[in-house]
């Protein structure tokens, strides 16, 4: 009689385990996630967990008008940060965001391109200098504004400044890209992004 009632409770304990393990894995790893950061990813960038949410804010575009920070919960944005002296490396850069943006096809118009100043110094050589990029939104604010967002972009040791980063359409920030980035590996994260989240 033993006999059948632990064979009986056999299945029990088997469908109760493959059941309740990925449970208890999935818990687990929600609040341990630096447990996850040892394991490979597709993303070429580095990946940003959690994602720091942009908070809702009114900023400012070059030519005076408001940004409205929930303006980034439309489509994808590729956010580069810079100062207002816009360098060799800087020009470099806002040339990468546009090909990249280029090479998206049709998929280019579910893409932005922001610039995020930290400071307001050069912005009559910005202007100019922006010509060739039209189309890159230059976003500022007051100096606390400002610092509050830089503050979301640093990762480590490495500050924001010259690099760039990816926003999803919900508004957060989920790729930074290191110094002096590789083109091919921001598009092809977008490509995977674009193509597994589709609007």
């Amino acid at each position: 009689m033993k006999t059948t009632e632990s064979q009986s409770r056999g299945p029990f304990w088997a469908l109760l385990a493959l059941t309740g393990l990925p449970f208890m894995l999935a818990l687990y790893f929600f609040y341990n996630p630096d447990m996850l950061t040892g394991l490979t990813t597709a993303n070429k960038g580095q990946l940003l967990t959690p994602a720091r949410q942009v908070p809702q804010m009114t900023l400012q575009t070059l030519d005076g008008k408001g940004f409205d920070t929930s303006a980034l919960k439309e489509s994808w944005a590729l956010l580069l940060v810079s100062p207002s002296a816009c360098d060799t490396e800087c020009e470099k850069n806002l040339f990468l965001l546009r090909q990249i943006r280029l090479a998206m096809g049709e998929n280019r118009k579910r893409i932005h391109r922001l610039m995020l100043l930290t400071d307001t110094n050069n912005l009559d050589q910005l202007k100019q200098q922006l010509e060739p990029y039209e189309g890159t939104r230059v976003i500022t604010g007051s100096p606390d504004d400002r610092q509050q967002l830089l503050s979301l972009l640093e990762t480590g040791d490495l500050p924001p400044n010259g690099r760039i980063f990816t926003i999803d359409p919900q508004g957060k920030i989920i790729l930074a890209y290191d110094l002096d980035p590789n083109w091919k590996d921001i598009l092809k994260d977008l490509e995977h992004l674009l193509k597994v989240v589709q609007l």
